[in-house]
């Protein structure tokens, strides 16, 4: 792995600044389509778990209260199992997110926090030799 990336970054450096933008252009347009589908899958997922939740809720109440607390036992680990991915999506895309923006050469926000908090310790050390 270290050396494709060493491959990808002496790629980076002959790249012509064009090309860096449209690839630049690319990644945030495929994060945007991801943000959207993702969107869409998961209020898909919600209206089916809530339809689903209806029914069984409805059907639980005809056949008594021990039923009731058989489905909503089935229905629990369903809603964790949904949460579960859907925290998995993000963390991928997040991932993907910050693999493209580290090839681009935009450093991440755990990068300009580390970079603010030393500039505010040089500060204060410049205040305090003062």
């Amino acid at each position: 792995m270290g050396k494709q990336l060493k491959k990808i970054q002496a790629e980076k450096k002959h790249l012509p600044e064009e090309t860096m933008r449209k690839v630049w252009l690319a990644s945030l347009g495929a994060l945007s389509i991801l943000q959207k589908q993702a969107e869409s899958v998961l209020e898909g997922m919600i209206s089916e778990g809530q339809s689903f939740q209806a029914r069984s809720r409805k059907f639980g109440r005809s056949l008594g209260g021990g039923l009731r607390k058989a489905v909503d036992q089935r229905v629990a680990p369903l809603l964790a199992r949904v949460t579960t991915l859907r925290d998995e999506v993000e963390s991928r895309f997040e991932q993907g997110v910050g693999r493209a923006l580290s090839y681009a050469g935009i450093p991440s926000k755990a990068d300009v926090d580390a970079l603010i908090a030393r500039v505010d310790k040089l500060s204060r050390q410049l205040r305090a030799a003062k």
